[in-house]
């Protein structure tokens, strides 16, 4: 595999400048005005915030975030392209590297993992905002092939603690309404599907429904098949999506046997 010092250093910036650019088209494909989950990975994870790592991160280069959504995660992004590129051109190739490193883990622990399946559900359950939130999607996906920040090395990789998968731990399934409206899950629930499954958003009021038990585990269901297919397509960032097709089967799995949302 070639190394940067294989590649001209012309090379690496033009490189880097269209990646600077491809995620500016990320930002600028979030879905405005939105009244769902926020694109924010607190807000899709549900248990975990990660401010304070995204303050160190953006600190390590004296920039500022107005937010933790996905517009400014993508733009901060853009900028370490612009400023690795900036870099090969000084003959700098000390902080091109570590721009690209820095973005590169950005893409892996800060953006990709949340904010492709966010992306994914606004376009599938919204029409108005398809146009936007699926480029966005692919263009996250193709420099995530770029990058590659979590490649599928098979699950014996031995890149993960015991108990754990890409995403983090495995804790036990939670089927409560918590615990289903979390990426965590293994699905993205955004209130457009929870009312073509129930009527309504109120995942505690689904428990005594069968129909609405079975429906919700056909979704799990289809949601892993669609990662999985997503980690096939997709090397660079197949680990992410192999994780969460598993996740997605566990919760099928114990929603089948009537553990419904509590």
């Amino acid at each position: 595999m070639p190394t940067w010092r294989d590649v001209p250093a012309s090379g690496a910036a033009a490189a880097a400048g269209r990646e600077a650019s491809r995620w500016l088209e990320v930002a600028d494909g979030v879905p405005g005005g939105w009244d769902d989950v926020a694109p924010t990975e607190a807000a899709v994870i549900g248990f975990h915030d990660p401010g304070d790592d995204l303050e160190r991160r953006a600190r390590r280069w004296s920039h500022r975030l107005p937010d933790h959504s996905l517009g400014s995660l993508a733009a901060f992004a853009a900028g370490l392209a612009r400023a690795e590129a900036d870099a090969w051109e000084r003959d700098e190739p000390h902080i091109a590297t570590q721009a690209y490193e820095d973005r590169r883990f950005l893409a892996g622990d800060r953006i990709m993992h949340w904010a492709v399946p966010w992306l994914d559900a606004a376009g599938r359950c919204y029409p108005r905002h398809r146009a936007t939130a699926h480029p966005a999607r692919d263009r996250l996906l193709d420099i995530g092939d770029h990058l590659r920040p979590a490649p599928d090395l098979g699950v014996d990789s031995g890149l993960y603690e015991f108990g754990e998968d890409a995403f983090g731990p495995l804790a036990p399934i939670r089927v409560d309404p918590a615990g289903l409206r979390s990426l965590w899950s293994g699905a993205m629930l955004l209130d457009a599907t929870l009312v073509s499954l129930m009527g309504h958003t109120d995942l505690a009021a689904a428990s005594s429904d069968v129909s609405v038990i079975d429906d919700l585990s056909t979704l799990y269901s289809v949601s892993a098949a669609r990662w999985s297919g997503l980690a096939d397509a997709h090397q660079g960032s197949g680990a992410l999506w192999g994780a969460l097709a598993a996740r997605a089967l566990r919760t099928t799995l114990a929603l089948s046997s009537g553990a419904g949302p509590d």
